[in-house]
């Protein structure tokens, strides 16, 4: 009797461990952006409230933000867009340029939270280039890195009218750089400070041949 109780005991076990093996795989699931043709041009604005980039206690607010970019595919890990800004306000003062320079924002996805997703961003820059912003008496530059976070993606629309909300709040660990020019309000750090924060929010559409494309997570 205690052998066949022991041997019962040990088939329980091993059903217990396939089964947490399974449910382990499915919680990694590998989510996906996808697009019902390829390739598909992305084009991406600004959504709800201004983007804001903040350094030590100073803000830059864009009242205005776009992406572009392409996927080729119909099923990617990764969405890579380009920004641009403009109408930005920095030291209560209008027309902050904020430079790209060919700079790219990659976004991936990590886990489903209810109807949404959660993932991080990477910045990809050019060799040799950064972000730059330029205001009166300082210059702030950001460079490549990457796993940054948190971004939430929510699929909107069905069918070909699909469309992602890109939610973004980087509360901490953005590097960046501090250049003060002759007289400068802020200081002249060549070693990079981690403390920048973004927060912002995009709308993006898919477009095949000027024909709407739905695009989604899933």
């Amino acid at each position: 009797m205690s052998r066949n109780l022991k041997a019962l005991g040990l088939a329980l076990v091993a059903v217990l461990a396939m089964n947490a093996l399974t449910a382990a795989g499915a919680s990694a699931e590998a989510f996906k952006f996808k697009a019902e043709k390829t390739p598909t041009t992305l084009v991406g604005k600004q959504h709800g409230a201004p983007d804001i980039f903040t350094v030590d206690t100073q803000s830059v607010s864009c009242n205005e933000a776009t992406y572009t970019g392409t996927v080729t595919g119909t099923e990617v890990t990764e969405l890579t867009v380009t920004p641009t800004y403009s109408e930005c306000i920095a030291f209560g003062l209008f027309n902050i340029p904020i430079d790209t320079n060919g700079c790219q924002y990659k976004s991936t996805v990590d886990t489903k939270v209810g109807a949404s997703f959660e993932g991080k961003v990477d910045i990809v820059c050019p060799a040799g280039q950064v972000i730059k912003i330029t205001a009166p008496g300082c210059t702030v530059t950001v460079g490549s890195q990457n796993g940054l976070g948190s971004i939430t993606y929510t699929n909107v629309g069905s069918g070909a009218t699909r469309e992602i909300t890109m939610d973004v709040n980087i509360n901490k660990g953005i590097a960046y750089e501090e250049h003060r020019p002759l007289f400068g309000i802020c200081a002249n750090n060549t070693v990079p400070k981690t403390n920048g924060s973004y927060i912002g929010a995009g709308l993006v559409t898919g477009k095949n041949s000027a024909i709407h494309s739905g695009v989604f997570v899933g």
